[in-house]
Parts: structure tokens; C-alpha cells; sequence
């Protein structure tokens, strides 16, 4: 019958001085070295995501300002309008005041011409019979 042996170099521990031991540490350097230009990486690309966010913070803040200025304005606009239509019915109200005292000064105008015309009929029938009285 035969039996394994087991391999006694496999149990044997490698020293760090061995070339394999210096392998892992040149790769272990290597990977340290990959993962220090990953995070200089994501710490660029991390800036420019912040430098990003704030231009876009800044240009909400110029936006949020506009919004009030044009807000601002509206209302200032508003009350001009309104302003404005005040004097309109005013002007709308004198003109009837006006456009009612000439109805009036008309109606008076024509009593004046009427009893004007009455007097000078009345002067011209006086006028004839003085001429009449003269004359017997």
C-alpha cells in the first residue's frame, strides 16, 4: 500500500527576503499607488461636482432675484394700472358733470329764447299800439 506523504515544503513558511514576498509588496505598493490616483480622481471629479452645484446655487440666487425685481415690478405696475384707471373714471365722471350742465345750459337757452321771443312780441304789439295812440 502506498501512502502520501504529504509535501513538506507547502507547510514551510516563504520569508519576506524571498522573491515571492517581495512581489506582494511591490503589487500591494502598486495597488496602493492605483487606489491613491483613484481617490485624487474621485477627489477632482468630486470638486468639479461641487463647483457644478455651486454655479448652479448662484445662478438660482440670480434667478430667485430676477423673480422678485420682476415681481416687484409687476406690482409697482399693478398700482400705476390701478392708478390709472382711477383717473380714467374720474375724467369719465367730469364729463358727464359737464356733458349734464350743458343739457342744463341748453334747457336754459331755450327758455331764454322763448321768453325772448315773447318779450319782442310782446314790445312789437306795444310798439303798434303806441303807433295806434299817436295816431288818434
Amino acid at each position: 500500500m502506498s501512502r502520501k506523504i504529504p509535501a513538506a515544503a507547502s507547510s514551510i513558511p516563504t520569508p519576506s527576503s524571498s522573491p515571492a514576498g517581495g512581489q506582494r509588496s511591490i503589487q500591494s505598493m502598486l495597488q496602493q499607488e492605483k487606489e491613491k490616483e483613484k481617490e485624487k480622481g474621485m477627489e477632482a471629479t468630486l470638486q468639479t461636482i461641487v463647483q457644478g452645484i455651486q454655479t448652479i446655487q448662484m445662478k438660482i440666487d440670480n434667478t430667485e432675484k430676477r423673480t422678485e425685481n420682476i415681481e416687484k415690478r409687476t406690482e409697482e405696475t399693478d398700482e400705476k394700472v390701478e392708478n390709472i384707471q382711477q383717473m380714467m373714471q374720474q375724467y369719465e365722471d367730469r364729463i358727464l358733470k359737464i356733458e349734464e350742465e350743458d343739457i342744463q345750459r341748453d334747457k336754459k337757452m331755450g327758455e331764454l329764447d322763448i321768453r325772448l321771443s315773447e318779450v319782442e312780441r310782446d314790445k312789437s304789439g306795444l310798439g303798434w299800439e303806441m303807433d295806434k295812440s299817436e295816431f288818434y
